[in-house]
Protein backbone atom coordinates (compact mmCIF):
# COMPACT_ATOMS: atom_id res chain seq x y z
CA UNK A 1 0.00 0.00 0.00
CA UNK A 2 1.23 3.50 -0.63
CA UNK A 3 -0.40 6.34 1.25
CA UNK A 4 0.64 9.69 -0.40
CA UNK A 5 -0.16 13.58 0.95
CA UNK A 6 0.56 16.66 -1.48
CA UNK A 7 1.22 19.49 0.42
CA UNK A 8 2.57 22.49 -1.93
CA UNK A 9 5.53 21.39 -3.71
CA UNK A 10 5.73 18.29 -1.06
CA UNK A 11 4.59 14.56 -0.87
CA UNK A 12 4.72 12.90 1.87
CA UNK A 13 4.77 9.08 1.48
CA UNK A 14 4.11 6.01 3.59
CA UNK A 15 4.87 2.53 1.63
CA UNK A 16 3.56 -0.60 3.87
CA UNK A 17 4.61 -3.88 2.41
CA UNK A 18 3.98 -7.19 4.14
CA UNK A 19 6.49 -9.85 3.87
CA UNK A 20 6.00 -13.87 4.65
CA UNK A 21 8.79 -16.74 4.81
CA UNK A 22 6.80 -19.93 3.49
CA UNK A 23 9.92 -21.91 4.28
CA UNK A 24 10.45 -24.23 6.52
CA UNK A 25 13.34 -22.80 8.44
CA UNK A 26 13.79 -19.17 9.44
CA UNK A 27 15.34 -16.77 6.42
CA UNK A 28 16.75 -13.37 5.50
CA UNK A 29 14.51 -11.71 3.90
CA UNK A 30 16.53 -8.89 1.53
CA UNK A 31 14.33 -6.09 -0.59
CA UNK A 32 16.04 -3.57 -2.30
CA UNK A 33 13.60 -0.51 -3.23
CA UNK A 34 14.25 2.77 -5.09
CA UNK A 35 13.17 5.92 -4.11
CA UNK A 36 13.56 9.35 -5.08
CA UNK A 37 16.73 10.89 -5.14
CA UNK A 38 16.31 13.85 -3.24
CA UNK A 39 13.47 12.05 -0.59
CA UNK A 40 14.14 11.75 2.91
CA UNK A 41 13.39 8.34 5.01
CA UNK A 42 12.39 9.63 8.67
CA UNK A 43 10.83 6.49 9.48
CA UNK A 44 11.14 2.79 9.50
CA UNK A 45 9.02 0.45 11.50
CA UNK A 46 8.47 -3.21 11.25
CA UNK A 47 5.59 -5.23 12.42
CA UNK A 48 5.89 -8.82 13.50
CA UNK A 49 3.39 -11.15 15.34
CA UNK A 50 2.06 -8.32 18.59
CA UNK A 51 5.00 -6.32 18.47
CA UNK A 52 6.69 -2.77 17.04
CA UNK A 53 9.82 -2.10 16.65
CA UNK A 54 10.57 1.10 15.31
CA UNK A 55 14.10 2.09 14.11
CA UNK A 56 17.24 3.91 15.26
CA UNK A 57 19.27 5.59 13.56
CA UNK A 58 22.91 4.97 13.94
CA UNK A 59 26.05 4.98 12.20
CA UNK A 60 26.25 2.12 9.08
CA UNK A 61 28.85 0.48 10.86
CA UNK A 62 27.42 0.11 13.87
CA UNK A 63 24.05 -0.39 12.88
CA UNK A 64 25.56 -3.60 10.36
CA UNK A 65 27.10 -4.93 13.99
CA UNK A 66 24.38 -4.85 16.23
CA UNK A 67 22.13 -6.42 13.29
CA UNK A 68 25.11 -8.95 12.96
CA UNK A 69 25.04 -9.66 16.87
CA UNK A 70 21.12 -10.23 17.17
CA UNK A 71 21.26 -12.74 13.84
CA UNK A 72 24.22 -14.49 16.00
CA UNK A 73 22.24 -14.18 19.24
CA UNK A 74 19.03 -16.37 17.57
CA UNK A 75 16.90 -12.95 17.86
CA UNK A 76 14.79 -11.56 14.34
CA UNK A 77 16.72 -8.08 13.39
CA UNK A 78 15.80 -5.29 11.01
CA UNK A 79 18.62 -3.19 8.99
CA UNK A 80 17.20 -0.71 6.28
CA UNK A 81 20.69 1.20 5.05
CA UNK A 82 20.96 3.47 1.49
CA UNK A 83 23.07 1.51 -1.57
CA UNK A 84 26.57 2.82 -1.74
CA UNK A 85 26.34 2.23 -5.72
CA UNK A 86 23.36 3.52 -5.90
CA UNK A 87 22.56 6.51 -3.79
CA UNK A 88 18.69 6.58 -4.98
CA UNK A 89 18.06 3.37 -3.51
CA UNK A 90 17.81 1.48 -0.22
CA UNK A 91 17.87 -2.26 1.05
CA UNK A 92 16.03 -3.55 4.25
CA UNK A 93 17.33 -6.86 5.33
CA UNK A 94 15.36 -8.49 7.54
CA UNK A 95 16.61 -11.38 9.18
CA UNK A 96 15.40 -14.83 10.67
CA UNK A 97 12.09 -14.27 9.74
CA UNK A 98 10.34 -17.57 11.39
CA UNK A 99 8.73 -19.92 9.40
CA UNK A 100 5.06 -19.10 8.12
CA UNK A 101 5.24 -15.70 9.55
CA UNK A 102 4.17 -12.35 8.42
CA UNK A 103 6.26 -9.38 8.83
CA UNK A 104 5.00 -6.21 7.57
CA UNK A 105 7.32 -3.25 6.47
CA UNK A 106 6.37 0.76 6.94
CA UNK A 107 8.37 3.41 5.68
CA UNK A 108 7.84 6.85 5.67
CA UNK A 109 10.10 9.34 3.70
CA UNK A 110 8.99 13.13 2.02
CA UNK A 111 10.24 14.28 -0.94
CA UNK A 112 10.00 17.60 -3.31
CA UNK A 113 8.27 17.65 -6.17
CA UNK A 114 8.81 18.57 -9.42
CA UNK A 115 7.50 21.54 -11.57
CA UNK A 116 6.88 20.96 -15.16
CA UNK A 117 6.18 23.19 -17.81
CA UNK A 118 5.88 26.10 -15.76
CA UNK A 119 2.91 25.01 -13.94
CA UNK A 120 2.42 21.23 -13.65
CA UNK A 121 3.53 19.95 -10.42
CA UNK A 122 5.18 15.66 -11.05
CA UNK A 123 4.68 13.45 -8.12
CA UNK A 124 6.29 9.98 -8.67
CA UNK A 125 6.74 6.59 -6.82
CA UNK A 126 9.28 4.71 -7.86
CA UNK A 127 8.45 0.93 -8.13
CA UNK A 128 10.95 -0.80 -9.97
CA UNK A 129 14.46 -0.82 -9.97
CA UNK A 130 15.53 -1.08 -13.24
CA UNK A 131 19.51 -2.61 -14.82
CA UNK A 132 21.74 -0.30 -15.14
CA UNK A 133 25.18 -0.63 -17.61
CA UNK A 134 28.00 -1.91 -15.39
CA UNK A 135 31.03 -2.21 -17.72
CA UNK A 136 32.90 -3.66 -14.67
CA UNK A 137 30.75 -6.08 -14.75
CA UNK A 138 30.86 -6.82 -18.42
CA UNK A 139 27.22 -5.29 -19.01
CA UNK A 140 23.91 -4.74 -17.29
CA UNK A 141 23.54 -5.57 -13.41
CA UNK A 142 21.77 -4.73 -10.44
CA UNK A 143 22.25 -1.96 -8.61
CA UNK A 144 22.78 -3.61 -5.39
CA UNK A 145 24.79 -6.48 -6.85
CA UNK A 146 21.31 -9.26 -6.30
CA UNK A 147 19.99 -10.96 -8.64
CA UNK A 148 16.08 -11.90 -7.46
CA UNK A 149 15.33 -15.55 -7.90
CA UNK A 150 18.52 -15.63 -9.82
CA UNK A 151 17.32 -13.97 -12.82
CA UNK A 152 17.46 -10.15 -13.54
CA UNK A 153 14.40 -8.14 -14.23
CA UNK A 154 12.19 -10.95 -11.96
CA UNK A 155 9.02 -8.93 -10.69
CA UNK A 156 7.10 -10.62 -7.90
CA UNK A 157 3.30 -10.91 -8.35
CA UNK A 158 1.53 -8.13 -6.46
CA UNK A 159 -0.36 -4.70 -7.11
CA UNK A 160 -0.37 -1.58 -5.46
CA UNK A 161 -3.16 0.66 -3.44
CA UNK A 162 -2.40 3.92 -4.10
CA UNK A 163 -4.23 6.54 -1.78
CA UNK A 164 -3.16 10.37 -2.34
CA UNK A 165 -4.60 13.32 -0.75
CA UNK A 166 -3.70 16.44 -1.44
CA UNK A 167 -3.95 19.62 1.04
Amino acid sequence: NIHSTIRSFAADVTITQVFRNDEAIPIEAVYCFPIEEQAAIYAFVARIDNREIVAELKEKKEAQKDYTEALEQGHGAYLMEQDEKSQDNFIINIGALPPSKECTITISYVTELDLVQGSIIRFVVPTTIAPRYNPERGGISSPAGTNAHGKLGWQPDCTHQFLIASD
